[in-house]
């Protein structure tokens, strides 16, 4: 696979080198998100499964003169283990996972094709005991369709396994979908810029800890802070975006001989925004959509008779609306509010779902 891959790499080089006299390289590093779940490939995870969003660090080499460039990315996830209340669980790493990707684009107009190899390692519990039965190191090929959209290029990717055996477009683990900024002075005009905008969402959302449980001896800040990221996709003549956001916290407990982490809590919200502009040129913001959270307070209520456990999402313990207001109160920054109203029996009033949140939308382009 990998002669195969530097051949084909090879031609398409000398081929072009040869039909042009001056040809310059340019390398441009890649920073994204490659969006995945977690099951392997033809592999049931125990329990359920989820979204795992990696991130992802890159490079383009591209061919100037050419519809050429050489890409390679490179993402990583862990997933945590934390002592739940009951003392059942201890805490540690359940599972790394780290993806290795080379391939060959070619650009036409507004579409990118790619061809390229892969190389994944995924490290858990099930290799350590059972290293020669467990698929914990696969490699193969893969195929690409990409589209730029403004300064984003999005890309989906289907996985053809080679080793250990062979498996094409059957597992969920097979296919994914990449978001990639490039860091790029001459940005290629996207294919739908006259109808779309693209925004990067960075920030900070601050919510109360008081209802997390913690063991004797532990103690919380009473507010808690978690980093947040996401995607804006705004349609121009209607005003409406889809959006994609990821916040995480987590809380660490030094020393103790019970646990590691006292809290762990992830969110993710995919829904739709309305952005409305005011007379003072500023904007508000209505959001509706689902919300996911993954609070390693509730896990020892997950259990493997989980009946929805074969279902994408089934790892999220709390699942429900997730509802945002906000207002731009700086310029390009936004002051918003957001509350997760559950749909799977959890407290329905809690002041650990509502946040209050800084939100600054990044765009290159402006």
């Amino acid at each position: 696979m990998c002669r195969f891959l530097f051949k084909v790499i090879f031609i398409l080089l000398s081929t072009s080198a040869t039909n042009s006299q001056n040809i310059k390289l340019s390398i441009r590093p890649q920073l994204g998100l490659r969006i995945h779940d977690d099951t392997f490939s033809g592999v049931q995870r125990v329990g359920g499964r989820y979204i795992m969003p990696s991130p992802t660090v890159g490079l383009s080499i591209f061919l100037d003169e050419t519809p050429l460039s050489l890409n390679w990315q490179t993402d990583f996830n862990g997933v945590p283990r934390v002592r739940d209340t009951l003392g059942l669980a201890p805490s540690f790493l359940s599972e790394t996972w780290i993806s290795h990707q080379l391939q060959i684009c070619y650009r036409l107009k507004n579409l990118d094709l790619y061809l390229g190899g892969y190389w994944q390692r995924q490290e858990g519990l099930g290799n350590h005991l059972q290293p020669e039965t467990y698929e914990w190191k696969t490699w193969g090929a893969h195929l690409g369709v990409g589209l730029p959209i403004s300064w984003l290029n999005v890309e989906y990717r289907t996985r053809i396994r080679i080793w250990p055996d062979f498996a094409a477009i059957i597992s969920s683990s097979q296919h994914s979908l990449l978001f990639l900024y490039n860091f790029d002075k001459k940005r290629r005009p996207g294919a739908l810029d006259d109808y779309l905008i693209v925004n990067g969402l960075i920030g900070s959302r601050f919510f109360y800890t008081g209802n997390i449980d913690l063991l004797y001896g532990e103690d919380l800040t009473p507010i808690g802070i978690s980093p947040s990221l996401g995607i804006e996709i705004i349609h121009k003549n209607s005003n409406i975006s889809l959006n994609l956001e990821r916040d995480w916290w987590i809380a660490f407990n030094g020393g103790s001989p019970s646990r590691d982490m006292k809290g762990y809590i992830n969110s993710s919200f995919i829904g739709l925004s309305y952005h409305k502009i005011l007379k003072n040129n500023r904007y508000i913001r209505f959001r509706l959509g689902g919300s996911f959270i993954i609070d390693y307070d509730l896990l020892d209520e997950l259990t493997v008779s989980n009946p929805d456990k074969d279902k994408i999402g089934s790892f999220y313990q709390v699942k429900g609306l997730g509802t945002l207001i906000s207002y731009e109160l700086l310029l390009h920054t936004d002051l918003e509010i957001k509350y997760t109203f559950p749909f799977n029996g959890y407290q329905f009033f809690n002041l650990t779902r509502l946040s209050i949140g800084l939100i600054y939308r990044y765009n290159p382009n402006r």
